[in-house]
Formats: structure tokens, sequence, C-alpha cells
């Protein structure tokens, strides 16, 4: 994040038993950003967004879903008659919603062909890297929701998305916190951690220094997200008791059907769902508490680009 060169070896904050979440980790000495060194191969990385990675909608989880979109909205302010950048926009759910909302008009950046597939079955246009988009596209509102942790190169990624800022535009970044109370606890059982997908993790701090650096200023740091925090901490707590990690999560989300699970597993997943009614309410409170104190386990950055 901070191109400085003085590393430190973290992999032992984060070591665990399943190879396929098991990395080599480094730690910036400077700015304190962890990050996935060195970043896998393409292969690798590849396997792990199988076809299935966005779940399959149930009508319960999508008004959740909706009212978690309702939330994202707010943060982008308001919408009515301007363009709206998704980055990382998987398949379209938030574009969709920025069109209900009055978006005059939505463009989307996803990587997965299959994301795009969806996107464009949603009328959606989707590009697969910010440079495909054409080259004298601007946008009132760029955002990406979870996105920033995926890139191996994030000032690459940082100058393309302020790049496309109108002046007075607003840029949106949720990210997950490597300085957060569940990073530090649950290390490897970290719900957000999501090695080999995630590769950087940049301390709130370094975020905003490197974006203000980039030509953005910073408007505000949301540390409570309904969206990731509550979830985020009950599955990390539930990763840390268990030994099938993200079960429950991978079971709500549609992504593994219950007798895709060995026999523990499927023990994990229904212990999992008969707690949602104490753990459900008891990580929000926790989540809140975290939050107020910036420990939460992600946070939202906003900027604007200033006005000419």
């Amino acid at each position: 994040m901070c191109e400085g060169t003085d590393i430190e070896d973290d992999s032992a904050r984060w070591r665990c038993d399943d190879p396929d979440r098991d990395f080599p980790m480094s730690r910036c000495a400077t700015c304190a950003t962890v990050f996935v060194d060195p970043v896998p191969s393409a292969g690798v990385i590849e396997a792990a967004y199988p076809d299935d990675f966005y779940g399959r909608r149930r009508s319960d989880t999508e008004r959740i879903e909706e009212w978690f979109l309702s939330r994202r909205l707010r943060l982008c302010g308001p919408l009515v008659g301007r363009s709206v950048l998704d980055v990382g926009s998987g398949d379209g759910k938030f574009l969709k919603r920025a069109l209900a909302a009055g978006a005059a008009r939505v463009s989307g950046v996803e990587p997965s062909v299959n994301g795009r597939r969806l996107a464009t079955g949603a009328s959606i246009r989707t590009v697969g890297d910010v440079a495909d988009l054409d080259a004298d596209d601007r946008y009132d509102v760029v955002t990406l929701w979870q996105v920033f942790e995926h890139v191996p190169d994030p000032r690459r990624l940082g100058r393309a998305v302020v790049d496309r800022l109108v002046p007075g535009g607003r840029l949106v970044l949720s990210v997950p916190n490597v300085e957060s109370y569940e990073a530090e606890r649950f290390g490897a059982d970290w719900f957000h951690l999501d090695v080999p997908r995630h590769l950087v993790f940049p301390p709130s701090r370094t975020l905003r220094s490197v974006f203000e650096e980039l030509g953005v200023r910073h408007v505000e740091t949301v540390d409570f997200s309904a969206e990731y925090g509550p979830y985020g901490l009950m599955q990390s707590v539930l990763n840390h008791l268990g030994s099938r990690h993200n079960a429950l999560y991978h079971r709500l989300k549609r992504k593994q059907p219950l007798a895709a699970y060995d026999s523990r597993g499927k023990a994990e997943v229904i212990l999992g769902l008969a707690a949602l009614p104490v753990l459900g309410p008891a990580s929000v409170v926790g989540a809140a508490t975290l939050a107020r104190r910036g420990r939460a386990g992600t946070y939202t950055a906003i900027f604007e680009r200033p006005a000419v």
C-alpha cells in the first residue's frame, strides 16, 4: 500500500491446518498492511471462485439482502439522475437497486465470467476490468463493496477508480479491518480473512492516507456495518469452536447443500442454526460495541474528489 520495503513475516498469526487456506503472510512495518506473500498463482485464485460463488437466491435471504442493499445506497448519497460504477459488481444486484433508486446510468466491473453473465441477464452492462471501460467514462459515484482486498496491486486499482470520478464525485470502499478484535482474537478463523480470495488487508488509516495521496478527500469512515459486522463476528466464533470453516455461511448462501457435508459438518450447521436466536442478537450488540471502538470486523471509507 505504501510502496515500502520493510516487510516482516506475519504467517504465524494466521497459521491453520487447512492447506486450502494456509498461505504465507507478510506485514509492512511502515503502514501495517497485511498481505498474502507471495501472491498465489492465477490458477489457485481462479479455483477459489467456483461457478456457484454467488450462491442461490432464496426468498428469505433475498429480503435480508434487499435491506442490506438499501443501507449501501444510503452511503452513496442521492442517486437520482447520477451515474454509478460498481467495481466487483458480481451478479449486478447492487446496480439494479441503484437504478431503482433513480440512477441515470450504471456500469459494473466484474472479473468473473459467471458474474458478468448473471449481470447481463439482468440488463446490467459489465466489463472485466476498469481499463475495459470506455476511455471517457466518468461517474458520480464509484463503489467497491468488499472488493479492494481481492486485488494483488491495490494502488493500481486505487488510481484507476479515482480517475473514473467526476469532480465532486463520491468513492465508497468497504474493507475488512485487519486491526479488528476478530482478526486479533481468531486469526485464521476470522471470517473476513478468506484467503486466497482476499490478498491485502490495509488498516483504516493506511487506506485513508493512500487515497488522499491519489487525490480524493476523506469524508467519513463508518465502522459499523449491519451487513458484514454481526454475521462476521458470529461466524468467526463458530469457526473457532468448530472444525468446518464457514460451514453455516455456505449453507445459508446455498453454496453447499446439507447433503454435501460429512456428519460433523452437518452437526455444526444444525447447531449453528439452532443457536441463531441467541448468537444473532448477541453478535449485533458485540459488533456495535466493537465498532464504537474502531475494532469491528470491517470498515467503510467514504471519499470525494474535490470539485474543480
